[in-house]
């Protein structure tokens, strides 16, 4: 048990202030959707090294799935690289308690694992919370971080709603400390912590606890700096700030300006200004190389305290829906946020849950009717699987996701077997051969569909990864000349043009195209092989892209919005019942199971696993027994 012995009037400390920099995790999460490049970080790092910060977050939250999504990087290389830049400042990352750096919970076996790896590679201090300030679901993590080294670092996951107020956090505070936590954060992930709420929560939680207080915020609201100021007028200990460069709107507010602000004070800092002066130029530059991942939505926008979506996540939405065509759906979808949060009983909208609600919402907008689909990770929230929120559930919706099933009262990783055994075979048996990285182990453990993807990438030979990256202007030395033509599938116009062709090897040739300006690889076995299917589809014998059908029939299955193919439940000739799940898609990072409209027969399946669908398009045919 903590000692509190402290007295409720003490004075708060006149130390200086102590800065952690987010602008390696955080606040390119917040402004550019998590896309910002090891190369980028690496020439600056050292020189952000010596700044002066406490510690530097430069891992975690949403890099990890990022990098091996969309960068095709090794995010544990990532940590053994910087390291080696950065030896003096302690790194820190985020870590979602039972769900690591994912978005459902993981056997035990995995946490304690991928904690030791990160520790291994150079993580020194790990924040940690659950999405719904479950504390059962800190436990392991709490436990696997002590273990191995780590500081722990506990995290209350800061919200506004009539179950949420400041003796509530403050109790949450008290039971972390008890569990271990060598420091407590007030974690305000959509800058909702007004100045003279932040001035209450901390001076209570210091005059409770004696560990020290780092208080996270986003400047959504515009509001931050002085919700800093009050908080350290309180006596907090530690800031989250970003440079300024990469600072403010969805992102953390600039240390520029809150080192002026101390200047001369008790609490002053006393930062290298023409340091930071470097580092921000340098961070000027670089950010014009991600321009395509800026949105409307970044900046400053006092909505925020109404929708609370926070700085991570509302960049990625944006570039998510951009994606998908629908950015003009965007206010809608902010609109439908608070209605879906109060059906899912007000949990603090941090990821995953943010990430759940968040498409959730999208989907009733998108779909034009509330709950018409919802994803597989609906059903695992309403059931309990993540944990039990603050507030009530909303039976009825509850009831229409999980039928007569039964809601989790337990632990919800109780009820999980061992992962790491299962998933090592079962990689090895992808890939073909032996597998002896455990950090490629846990890669797969945590992102089945996407390690494998990932790991093809990552065997290629350097001349074809050139060809193939996150947001390539050009492909670099294309072995045949570039070629360009449109062509109009289903009254949308598309721009290709052929970028490259790699070297034939199993499974035909590689070539990389660009299609509206994103890079496609298409494995094709011969350029004149296509074949034209009994009804009217043309796809390559490969697999590529593929003309489906338009919907005709009742039992027509189609997407409810664009996204990938994650598995088949049926084949042709297969009886199914009305409701029967056909296939799984995923979009937007989440799940969502398509059903059967009918009772009949499967006659055709006109995609695999791995393609890309779109809503207009007939993925599978159901026709009546009768």
């Amino acid at each position: 048990m903590a000692d509190r012995t402290k007295k409720a009037d003490l004075k708060p400390k006149q130390s200086p202030v102590q800065f952690m920099d987010t602008t390696l995790r955080d606040g390119h999460q917040s402004l550019l959707a998590t896309r910002l490049k090891l190369e980028d970080m690496l020439p600056i790092a050292e020189k952000i090294d010596q700044a002066g910060y406490a510690f530097i977050e430069m891992w975690g939250g949403a890099t990890f799935d990022s990098a091996i999504r969309y960068l095709k990087e090794d995010p544990w290389e990532r940590i053994r690289a910087l390291k080696r830049v950065m030896p003096n400042t302690p790194f820190q990352m985020l870590l979602r308690g039972q769900n690591l750096i994912g978005y459902r919970h993981y056997a035990d076996d995995v946490v304690e694992r991928f904690i030791d790896r990160a520790i291994i590679n150079g993580i020194n201090v790990i924040r940690i919370f659950d999405a719904l300030n479950d504390l059962r679901n800190l436990k392991t993590s709490f436990r696997a971080t002590m273990k191995y080294g780590g500081k722990v670092q506990g995290a209350i996951c800061y919200t506004v709603s009539r179950f949420h107020n400041n003796d509530l956090f403050v109790e949450q505070g008290k039971r972390l400390e008890d569990m271990g936590s060598d420091s407590i954060c007030v974690k305000d992930m959509a800058g909702l912590l007004s100045p003279y709420d932040a001035f209450d929560l901390i001076s209570k939680l210091k005059a409770e606890i004696s560990v020290p207080i780092h208080l996270h915020t986003h400047d959504t609201s515009a509001m931050a700096v002085a919700t800093y100021v009050k908080a350290i007028e309180a006596g907090v200990d530690v800031i989250d700030t970003a440079i300024s460069s990469m600072a403010s709107g969805t992102s953390q507010p600039p240390v520029e300006t809150l080192a002026r602000v101390l200047e001369g004070g008790p609490r002053d800092p006393k930062f290298d200004m023409d340091l930071l002066t470097e580092i921000a130029d340098y961070f000027i530059e670089v950010r014009k190389k991600y321009s395509e991942f800026e949105s409307d939505y970044t900046g400053v926008d006092p909505r925020v305290l109404t929708y609370q979506i926070p700085g991570g996540m509302t960049s990625n939405l944006a570039q998510q829906l951009s994606e998908q065509k629908a950015l003009h759906r965007m206010r809608d979808v902010l609109d439908e946020v608070p209605r879906v949060r109060e059906d899912f009983g007000f949990p603090p909208l941090v990821t995953p849950a943010s990430q759940i609600v968040g498409t959730q919402a999208t989907l009733n907008v998108l779909t034009g009717e509330r709950y018409k689909v919802i994803t597989t990770e609906t059903s695992n929230y309403l059931k309990g699987l993540y944990g039990k929120p603050s507030g009530p559930i909303n039976e009825e919706i509850q009831k229409k996701a999980i039928g007569d099933g039964v809601p989790v009262t337990v632990r919800p990783a109780d009820l999980l077997e061992p992962e790491m055994e299962k998933a090592k075979k079962d990689l090895e048996k992808e890939l073909g051969k032996e597998v002896e990285n455990i950090e490629d182990v846990l890669i797969y453990a945590l992102f089945p569909k996407v390690a494998l993807d990932f790991f093809k990438y990552k065997d290629k030979p350097v001349a074809e990864k050139n060809l193939d990256s996150a947001s390539a202007a050009e492909p670099a030395g294309p072995l045949i000349a570039p070629s360009e033509f449109n062509v109009k599938i289903h009254g949308e116009n598309f721009d290709v043009k052929v970028g490259g062709v790699g070297h034939p090897g199993e499974g035909g040739r590689p070539y990389f195209i660009y299609i509206n300006g994103q890079l496609e690889e298409v494995m094709v076995e011969s350029l004149m092989e296509v074949m034209p299917s009994a009804e009217g589809r043309i796809e390559s014998h490969a697999g590529g892209r593929s003309i489906r059908p338009k919907v005709a029939h009742d039992g027509d299955v189609t997407s409810p919005m664009p996204g990938a193919v994650v598995s088949l439940k049926v084949k042709e000739g297969e009886a199914v019942k009305a409701g029967a799940v056909v296939l799984v898609i995923e979009a937007m990072k989440m799940q969502s199971e398509v059903h059967t409209a009918i009772d009949g027969v499967v006659i055709a399946i006109h995609v695999s696993e791995g393609d890309r669908v779109n809503p207009d398009e007939v993925l599978v045919e159901v026709r009546p027994t009768s």
